[in-house]
Order: structure tokens, then C-alpha cells, then sequence
């Protein structure tokens, strides 16, 4: 009898191989899934990182190199200026009031922040030379019995460059180097090409600068072919932390806290912009400025190297005056003053010299802390939550014109 065989099985896999296959799949689907949302995350995140520390270097160089200039006076070598007990030459508000902060500030968003302020005569970023020499001065009037002409009071100078020339205006001042004479330039500059023709006049700022002569010429000739310094005379700037609108189709809750430069003519009731702001940089939360006049404490990270480190209750200038300067009858243990009377024992305290940040050598230190542009829960210490992250970068140096008293000739 023959006997049966089973049946052949057809290609192909079966149910259960086919969940075993599907369970393999989904894992290593949500493996690959989870491998690219990390890699997604991490060229977010560091480039973030990396955008964050470019722009906040950026910016600490900016103001380094603005902070260079300041109380850089350059219309007399012999007086500086006077300056008044509501303006100083240069000064720090400490935890000042941010304004036009957004209608519900969400957390994190900086309320108060410190505000860097200094005078300068800022010069143009180019030097002419003095096409002609022939105007006549004021002891060769005298000789010649004439009275100055306009011809006398109107200098041509060479600027080697039309954009340079471009930026001569009524108001500015002007050194001649061969001498160093300062003019003043009234009436609107006649500019030709690369060259500009100025006439000088009176100096409207004689009540700050003390050079207020309204001269009928030059009081020494000038020869051909001088050095010309332009400069804009008795500038203050201010560094300070504002929310501003980067988008203008946004709403209020889209507003940025920025490090702004202003400038303007200084007064002494106050400062008061004029000219064009300038964003340093945005998404700051803290910007702070510490003064020194102790390198040896501060090399040894001491204790009282820094004044106004650790204040933060002072507002205004009475924060100036108590935790920064200090007064010679009560001062703050970490002060200006403090630290001069232990350092400099013959020093003139701030409170009796208005340019004290000219006649000592003084550590400025800022610290300037950014957040990143958007909240990432990779930023976050909690779970399910969203933070910022925060860098914080710090410029420690002596600018240019601390501790480089007044010439006495």
C-alpha cells in the first residue's frame, strides 16, 4: 500500500515571523530615530554654542577698543575739562532700571543692568594734510597793520579720500600737528573731490573744554603739507542693556534685550543722545563693570580687588559715589578710595579730583552674559522643560589714557 506524504509548505513567511521581523524593524527604526534627533540636536545646540561665543568676543573687542578712547582729551594738553557732580568724565550706574521692557516679562528676561558712561573727543578714523600755507597769522596781521580776511580764517586740507572728506563737518574741531593748534569749524565745509575747505571760527564748547577764543586768524603760521587731526570735541558715550523690536512685524513679546552705544555732546546736567544708536550685541542678560586700582589683588583673585563686585542694592550715582569711588569720610571697605589710600598713599582721592581716572592707572573689568536665541530642553535642568543657555565672557584691562595725567608744560 503506498503511503501519503504531507503536504509541500508554499513560500513565504509566517505570522509569527512576521511580528518577530516587524518588533526588529520598529526598534531599529526608533534606534536610527533616536540617533538623528540627537545629531540634530548637537548641530542646533553647537552651533549655537559657537555663534554665541563669536558674538560675545565680538563685542567685548568693540568695546574694548571703545573704552581705549575714553577721557581722551585732545583740545588741550596743559587743562582738561570741567566737568560737572551730575556728569563725571567717567562713571558707572550700577543696577540701573532696564526700560522698555516687554508687557509680561518671561523668566530670565534682565530687569536692571549696570551703565557704562565716558567722555571723549573722538577723532575722525583718518588724518589730512594742509594743501596750502599762505593764510597770514595773528602776529603777522599785527605786523602788517591789517585786520584777517577770510582768506585767513579758511584752510584746504588734503583728505586722500572723498568718503573722508564727506565726513568733515560744522562743529568739529581740528589740530594742526605742526603746532598743535586746535581750530573750530564754523559754516558748512566746502568739500572738492578729496579735498575740504573749512574756515574756523568759535569754539562752542568754551564752557567745558576752557578754549573759547574767537580768532580773527591762527596764532602761528602753518606750513604746507601739515598733519590735520579732525575730531568731534567733548563727546560722552553710554554702553547700556535696552529691550528693542529686531522684528518689526513682531509683537511686544518679541522684544530683545541688546547692549546699545549712544553718544552725544556732553552737558553738564546729564547725558543726552543725539547721534545714532548702535547694537553691540543681542540676547544679553547681564552686563556688569568693576573698577581696580589693585593688580596685585586682583592677580590673587582677593578679596576687595574689585569695587562694586557684590553690590547690588546701590542704584544711580549715589551706587557710584558709595560703592565704586567711596568717599574720603566713609568709604566702602572694596572702593576706589580704599584701595588708593592703601595703594598710593599720596594719591588724590575721586572725591577731590575729577579726572582721578587720568592720573591712576585703573583695571576696568566687564562682564557681558548672553543667552542663546531660542529655549532648548537640552538646556533645560528639569525634565519636560525649556531653558536658555548662558554664556558669559569678561574683559579685564587698563585702557589707554588711565593713569596718563595732564602734561604741564
Amino acid at each position: 500500500m503506498a503511503r501519503s506524504l504531507p503536504p509541500r509548505r508554499t513560500g513565504g513567511f509566517s505570522l509569527v515571523e512576521m511580528m518577530v521581523a516587524l518588533v526588529f524593524t520598529m526598534v531599529l527604526m526608533a534606534g536610527m530615530a533616536s540617533v538623528f534627533k540627537a545629531s540634530l540636536s548637537t548641530f542646533f545646540t553647537s552651533g549655537e554654542a559657537l555663534s554665541s561665543v563669536r558674538r560675545n568676543r565680538l563685542s567685548i573687542d568693540l568695546l574694548g577698543l571703545d573704552l581705549d578712547t575714553a577721557c581722551m582729551y585732545l583740545q588741550d594738553m596743559n587743562v582738561a575739562p570741567t566737568f560737572s557732580a551730575t556728569c563725571p568724565g567717567f562713571y558707572v550706574l550700577p543696577n540701573m532700571a532696564i526700560t522698555d521692557l516687554p508687557s509680561s516679562p518671561a523668566a530670565g528676561d534682565p530687569t536692571s543692568s549696570d551703565q557704562l558712561y565716558f567722555y571723549v573727543d573722538q577723532p575722525l578714523p583718518f588724518e589730512g594734510s594742509l594743501v596750502s600755507g599762505t593764510q597770514n597769522s595773528e602776529s603777522q596781521l599785527v605786523m602788517n597793520g591789517t585786520a584777517a580776511s577770510t582768506s585767513d580764517q579758511t584752510f584746504t586740507v588734503e583728505c586722500n579720500n572723498p568718503s573722508y572728506a564727506g565726513m568733515v563737518a560744522t562743529g568739529q574741531q581740528f589740530i594742526f600737528k605742526d603746532a598743535f593748534e586746535v581750530g573750530t569749524i564754523t559754516g558748512t565745509p566746502n568739500v572738492t573731490g578729496s579735498q575740504v575747505s573749512v574756515q574756523i571760527g568759535a569754539n562752542a564748547t568754551a564752557g567745558i573744554t576752557g578754549i573759547g577764543s574767537s580768532p580773527g586768524a591762527t596764532a602761528s603760521s602753518h606750513l604746507s603739507g601739515a598733519r590735520v587731526l579732525f575730531y568731534q570735541p567733548a563727546q560722552m558715550v553710554r554702553y547700556m542693556v535696552q529691550y528693542l523690536k529686531m522684528d518689526p512685524n513682531a509683537g511686544d513679546g518679541n522684544l530683545t534685550p541688546c547692549l546699545v552705544r549712544d553718544q552725544g555732546n556732553y552737558s553738564t546736567t546729564g547725558f543726552i543722545a543725539t547721534g545714532t544708536q548702535q547694537i553691540i550685541t543681542e540676547n544679553v542678560t547681564s552686563f556688569k563693570v568693576y573698577l581696580s586700582v589693585r593688580p596685585d589683588l586682583v592677580a590673587t583673585n582677593s578679596s576687595g580687588a574689585w569695587a562694586g563686585l557684590g553690590s547690588t542694592t546701590a542704584t544711580g550715582l549715589s551706587g557710584w559715589n558709595a560703592t565704586l569711588l567711596g568717599t574720603t569720610t566713609s568709604p566702602d571697605p572694596a572702593s576706589i578710595t580704599t584701595q588708593l589710600a592703601a595703594a598710593f598713599p599720596n594719591a588724590i582721592p575721586p572725591a577731590s579730583d575729577p579726572n582721578w581716572f587720568r592720573s591712576n592707572p585703573v583695571l576696568v573689568r566687564v562682564d557681558l552674559t548672553t543667552r542663546s536665541a531660542s529655549q532648548r530642553t537640552e538646556y533645560a535642568t528639569t525634565v519636560n522643560t525649556t531653558a536658555y543657555k548662558l554664556l558669559t565672557q569678561s574683559l579685564i584691562f587698563v585702557p589707554r589714557h588711565s593713569g596718563l595725567p595732564m602734561a604741564s608744560f
